[in-house]
């Protein structure tokens, strides 16, 4: 896949066709910054102490992966209608990492800049204090999924934006507890047959990668590698697939048998380039893809995808 490369700013660039008409839409998708920080008061709880001592990944310690994330967000805000981050925006949930995720993000691209232009969905990472620690954290996962919630300015499990009267964009938390939740199975349905009514092109980011149920993905090859032990990845057996249990099994099934509405599926989580193509249905049953696009993280640099809607 080509790559194209704009104010320092390297991005793959989708171009998805309508006959809707108007002027073009664009998004700019980037993901896992790990922002990886502490404050004095972060390192007085032990759970954080333990974690600043044995989180392996010393490459994006003290905020270095900021630089790359600000260089792409100041790209995307200067070409794009809306700016999609796909989770694991911070390495783990501190005081430190929080600020960065205010200063860097919301204050400058959120409802308090004035653009509102920014979604932000959450990852793995985020919920979680002991990241490598040897010291459990006694916090429920409820509790540290409030403090994301109030420090998001949008709700942290479904959030969608209509574009120009012509493109709407969801994001669907996926990262927090490795699946979909039931509270965004009438979300989705509901937004679905609006997009439907309207003629609206529906795209959908999230964190973790769905299987495509394409026996030929078994074994996927990155066209850009950040994490070398994802060079190759499993998206036809790994993921959420039609058989998942509960709210995951029915989502699935939701976004692949509207195929002739939905578009295109963003996400990250690998820290590598992939693109992938989910099996999937029209809503009059016939066989079609949605293509699903897998990005790296800004810590290997000023990386992005640029989608065009025209």
């Amino acid at each position: 896949m080509e790559y194209k490369n704009e104010n320092d700013v390297i991005f793959r660039e989708v171009i998805i066709n309508t006959d809707k008409g108007g002027d073009d839409v664009t998004i700019v998708q980037l993901t896992d910054s790990h922002y990886w920080a502490f404050t004095d008061a972060d390192l007085e709880n032990p759970v954080l102490a333990s974690t600043k001592q044995n989180r392996v990944w010393r490459s994006v310690a003290n905020g270095a992966s900021v630089a790359n994330t600000e260089k792409v967000l100041a790209y995307a805000d200067s070409v794009a209608d809306q700016i999609m981050v796909t989770g694991d925006v911070m390495d783990f949930l501190s005081e430190g990492t929080l600020n960065l995720l205010k200063t860097t993000i919301w204050d400058k691209y959120g409802v308090a800049s004035g653009k509102d232009k920014v979604m932000v969905s959450v990852g793995n990472h985020e919920p979680v204090r002991q990241m490598q620690g040897e010291i459990a954290d006694t916090d429920s996962r409820e509790s540290r999924l409030r403090v994301l919630q109030d420090n998001w300015e949008h709700d942290i499990y479904y959030t969608s934006r209509v574009l120009k009267d012509k493109v709407m964009v969801i994001q669907l938390d996926n990262g927090s507890a490795d699946k979909f939740l039931d509270i965004q199975v009438d979300h989705l349905k509901s937004d679905l047959a609006l997009a439907r009514e309207k003629g609206y092109t529906v795209l959908l980011f999230y964190h973790i990668p769905l299987s495509t149920g394409n026996p030929d993905n078994i074994s996927t090859a990155a066209s850009k590698v950040g994490d070398k032990n994802n060079t190759f990845a499993n998206f036809y057996s790994k993921g959420i697939n039609r058989c998942s249990d509960g709210a995951s099994g029915e989502i699935y099934g939701i976004i692949t048998n509207n195929a002739d509405i939905i578009k295109g599926c963003f996400c990250g989580h690998k820290h590598c380039d992939f693109y992938t193509e989910i099996n999937a249905k029209t809503a009059d049953g016939k066989d079609t893809v949605i293509p699903q696009y897998i990005l790296i993280g800004t810590p290997y640099g000023a990386y992005a995808t640029k989608i065009i809607v025209k």
